[in-house]
This record gives C-alpha cells, structure tokens and sequence, in this order.
C-alpha cells in the first residue's frame, strides 16, 4: 500500500471521522489550517496541555485504525 492508493486515503479518512469532536478540531486545526498548538490553544481557549492531550489522542486513534 503506498501513500497514492485510494483505499489508503479512504481508511485515514475513515479514521479521521472516528475521532471524538475536541480531537478532531485540534487535529484539523494544525494539520489542514496549518496552526500552532499554541495559536489552537488561543483560538479555543484551551490550554497548551489539553491541546497536546487532544492531538495525542487523536495520533493514537489514527494509528490505531489505520493497522
């Protein structure tokens, strides 16, 4: 499976939606918006610590899903 395959994007998404509502923010946040953690943590006032925890979380899930 390499990095083009369609069923290879087809699980990460599904993996994607399966992430619960704070997880999935802060993962779009910094990976499609391209935000900080820090910027992330401003925008939605919280702090540093439970965005890394959100993001963590959301990293184990894709991982998790994707094997």
């Amino acid at each position: 499976m390499t990095d083009h395959d369609p069923a290879h994007h087809a699980k990460a998404l599904a993996a994607i939606e399966k992430l619960p509502p704070e997880a999935y923010m802060v993962f779009f946040a910094s990976q499609v918006e391209g935000l900080t953690y820090v910027e992330i943590a401003q925008r939605e006032g919280m702090s540093l610590e439970q965005v890394q925890d959100h993001m963590l979380e959301a990293i184990r899930i894709i991982v998790r899903e994707m094997q």
